[in-house]
């Protein structure tokens, strides 16, 4: 992830100033492969697989389908590293120090414009919809004279690295508000260090997700300031899992089953938050979890690349059928909503009447303890719980046809959707 007023660094660039970060992820990661050439379970042995991730919740996922035995199943063994940025990950991926690395998708550009060839393997998560519902925001002191977006002019932002998801986000958040994003200074804080650097007043505001993000709130008394996604759009794409073209190559059958068994273990995560909080470390349960998706909106990466492009991130656009193959299905995401007197289903902000026929995750926020939402359809029965409230997350394959949302509540709530 990174940060803007600056031009893309070339290759070259990219790679010197991160000498010592990538010296050392060469240690840690030639240790793990060094002390597994692959485990034997069951009489049988496994495919090892260095994954490099960031300490955020989006990847707990991958611990989940660790745990439930996806990868298993998979005949794959999961050797997990940890650095502290996507644009660490980006470097040890550039010099095959990581089998598959997780990254936000403006790192995967920056590191496909400047010559070095990964793909994706898999996708990951999107934002939210609003401040309240989103996992990763702007957040203030409690105390802080900040009250809003229009206040950070002039003040210190941490973000987890520059030239980078946070970056791009942020000015390109706050000058779709009419804010100079040039305003503002944005200083690389890795996201554990983050709430120390607020308190001290090291910086007047971070830039986090979860879990830092409750943990500020709820033990620091930090305030929720603004969520630079959802002013750019609803369920805007964040990250995914790349791996070099040539390690692809290599290992064709490996990846595809490493994908199979990540996008199921995506989809377990949708709708079982319990398992996923549980999770060593334990997340509190108002801990908000991102929306996992296999799927991926590619006119909207397409606008994040613009984004990218514009605020110095990269100096071109990215061969997009390189970086995400048509392996890697696209969709769009819809977000429906029940309550005791009401139910819709929207797209973009708009009451949806018609789709084409395709994948969707359908992101539902259940309002009410008397009503719930379902959805029924050529292929497709999904519902929540009557007595129940929260957020279920369904990807789900629409074919064409008719599809009725309703509430099995009385009184009964009944719209229908066309499919072509």
């Amino acid at each position: 992830m990174t940060q803007a007023g600056h031009t893309a660094p070339t290759r070259r660039g990219l790679l010197g100033r991160h000498v010592t970060v990538v010296a050392a992820t060469c240690v840690v990661v030639a240790a793990f492969v060094a002390a597994t050439a692959g485990a034997a379970v069951g009489g049988k042995t496994l495919d090892p697989v260095t994954v490099t991730i960031i300490p955020i919740s989006n990847t707990r996922p991958l611990d989940v389908g660790i745990k439930q035995g996806f990868f298993e199943r998979q005949n794959i063994e999961i050797k997990k590293v940890v650095l502290q940025s996507g644009n660490d990950i980006v470097l040890a991926l550039a010099n095959s120090k990581t089998d598959i690395g997780f990254a936000g998708w403006v790192p995967a550009m920056i590191a496909r414009t400047n010559g070095v060839p990964i793909t994706t393997i898999t996708t990951s998560e999107v934002e939210g919809t609003t401040l309240a519902d989103n996992w990763q925001n702007i957040i203030v002191k409690g105390s802080s004279s900040i009250r809003t977006p229009a206040d950070l002019a002039g003040k210190t932002i941490a973000v987890n690295a520059l030239k980078g998801v946070g970056e791009v986000m942020i000015r390109a958040a706050l000058d779709k508000l009419g804010i100079d994003s040039n305003s503002v200074k944005l200083l690389p804080v890795p996201f554990p260090a983050m709430r120390t650097a607020l308190a001290n007043g090291q910086v007047d505001a971070i830039w986090t997700p979860e879990p830092f993000l409750s943990q500020a709130i709820n033990l620091d008394g930090a305030r929720d300031l603004m969520a630079p996604g959802p002013v750019l759009g609803r369920y805007f794409p964040i990250g995914g899992y790349f791996a070099r073209t040539d390690w692809v190559a290599a290992n064709a059958d490996l990846a595809k089953r490493f994908r199979a068994a990540m996008n199921q273990s995506l989809v377990y995560s949708q709708g079982n938050s319990a398992e996923v909080r549980a999770l060593p470390p334990a997340l509190a349960a108002n801990v908000r979890l991102p929306i996992w998706t296999t799927i991926v909106d590619r006119a909207q990466l397409l606008k994040l690349a613009g984004y990218a492009k514009k605020y110095g991130a990269i100096s071109s656009l990215p061969n997009f059928t390189q970086l995400v193959p048509s392996s890697i299905e696209g969709g769009k995401t819809l977000q429906g909503t029940v309550g005791d007197k009401f139910i819709t289903l929207r797209q973009d902000g708009r009451i949806v009447t018609e789709l084409r026929a395709g994948k969707y995750t359908f992101v539902v926020t259940d309002n009410s303890k008397s009503q719930n939402f379902q959805l029924v359809g050529p292929g497709v029965a999904r519902k929540t719980g009557v007595p129940g409230t929260g957020r279920a997350t369904w990807t789900v394959t629409l074919k064409k046809g008719t599809y009725r949302y309703s509430s099995q509540g009385r009184p009964a709530a009944k719209r229908t959707v066309a499919v072509s």
